[in-house]
């Protein structure tokens, strides 16, 4: 943990660092353990997740304790998945179908889901979506980063992201609206 807190400047950042190093580092683990099925590059995915959290730390709340954990899982899952993809050499989706990325898309769907009902709707859809489509657009709901930040954070282009929510919140729209049917 040392090495990671020379990393860091001011003194409230390195407090906050440390409570989340000490306290979600094995669930961290456990997370990239489920996804690579190797002990060593978990670990190695964790120690890029902690290189990336520490590059954000300013921006990370520590209140709510389950948004923490899950935001924590999000990225380590994301770098996990990386490092198959690198051990693989698959390249990112390809940018083929969207002929503007530079609009901030706000489908009606979500601005009309009001009731508790429609949020849980929501969110079981949202779940059900692949994890290079649930993990940006959590972030940007959720979360309320902004697509700079979310590329920051997945270590993704910003125009990668937009599309990504965008083709995320086509998939919740058709979902959502099937079920309304």
């Amino acid at each position: 943990m040392i090495f990671y807190l020379s990393l860091i400047e001011n003194q409230e950042d390195k407090d906050k660092f440390e409570y989340i190093y000490t306290n979600y580092r094995y669930t961290m683990l456990y997370e990239a353990s489920q996804v690579l099925k190797d002990e060593h590059m978990a670990e190695d995915a964790v120690h890029e997740s902690f290189i990336k959290i520490i590059q954000i730390i300013s921006k990370i709340s520590l209140k709510n304790c389950n948004k923490l954990r899950r935001f924590l899982v999000l990225i380590v899952r994301h770098k996990s998945i990386d490092m198959i993809r690198k051990n693989d050499k698959v390249k990112n989706i390809p940018i083929d179908d969207i002929s503007d990325t530079n609009v901030e898309l706000r489908d009606d769907v979500f601005d009309k889901v009001m009731s508790v009902q429609g949020v849980k709707c929501l969110m079981e859809i949202i779940t059900e979506l692949d994890e290079i489509y649930r993990i940006p657009l959590e972030l940007s709901i959720l979360y309320g980063y902004s697509h700079r930040e979310i590329s920051e954070i997945l270590d993704l282009s910003e125009n990668l992201v937009r599309i990504r929510i965008f083709r995320a919140r086509q998939q919740v729209k058709k979902k959502y609206e099937q079920e309304l049917e």
